[in-house]
């Protein structure tokens, strides 16, 4: 009796032990092919270039050559969040400039502002499902989701400016566009991390490029580059305040 137990005992070891370093394998193998997918490098990238058939080019000259005297643009390059109160360094600047305008000079003056993303900012342009589908917050040490986008507030132009829970306050990319904020981001940046995340997922480059594209948050417009959008606008008279 004791040898039979003993041999069910010895045999449930073996086959937990077998299980384990099964796992323990083909866990060592998945990080192994991950590991190589992130150090793999990108090779020649093709940038397509858009023509002005390609893009909304009226859409993007309108917003270019606003009539507002008071215009300031916003390039950002990174995808920068303030660590105290996670919040979109680009989006608190462009709210910043615009609170300074309509309440701290005499006359409530309004200020046209543009968010010009390109590097990993642009991620900021891609709604919750792209974030979830790829890791976007993981590989970026960002949120989980893309809540930077979404307001904080009710979005009530009639709140005081100092309302903690108004929109003045409100530190989103919902609240910038509330008050007449545009926002555009890069396609060559687009581009670029479309085919970095595809690596790291192993799909093909423009299927990942052409899903994130279609997956841009209402507001943002795609621009042929982020430094085209800005040279165009320093020469319609933006002034320029580099957001990170």
């Amino acid at each position: 009796m004791s040898n039979e137990r003993d041999r069910r005992v010895a045999r449930k070891t073996f086959l937990g032990t077998t299980a384990l370093a099964a796992s323990a394998a083909a866990l060592a193998a998945c990080k192994s092919r991950a590991s190589s997918n992130r150090d793999r490098k990108l090779g020649h990238i093709i940038y397509p270039v858009l023509t002005p058939d390609l893009y909304d080019y009226a859409g993007m000259m309108a917003k270019i050559r606003t009539q507002n005297p008071h215009k300031q643009l916003f390039p950002a390059t990174a995808a920068i969040v303030q660590p105290s109160t996670g919040s979109a360094a680009v989006f608190m600047h462009m709210q910043f400039a615009m609170n300074g305008y309509e309440f701290s000079l005499p006359g409530k003056a309004k200020l046209a502002t543009l968010g010009v993303l390109s590097g990993s900012a642009i991620v900021f342009a891609l709604n919750d499902a792209m974030w979830r589908k790829y890791g976007i917050g993981q590989r970026f040490d960002l949120a989980e989701i893309n809540e930077y986008y979404r307001a904080t507030s009710n979005l009530d132009p009639r709140s005081a400016p100092d309302d903690p829970k108004g929109l003045y306050q409100d530190w989103s990319a919902q609240a910038v566009l509330k008050r007449g904020g545009s926002f555009m981001a890069c396609h060559h940046a687009m581009t670029y991390f479309a085919t970095d995340c595809a690596m790291r997922h192993d799909q093909s480059p423009k299927s990942v490029l052409d899903e994130w594209m279609a997956n841009m948050l209402p507001g943002f417009m795609i621009v042929p580059s982020g430094i085209t959008a800005v040279q165009l606008a320093a020469e319609n008279g933006w002034k320029i305040y580099p957001a990170g």
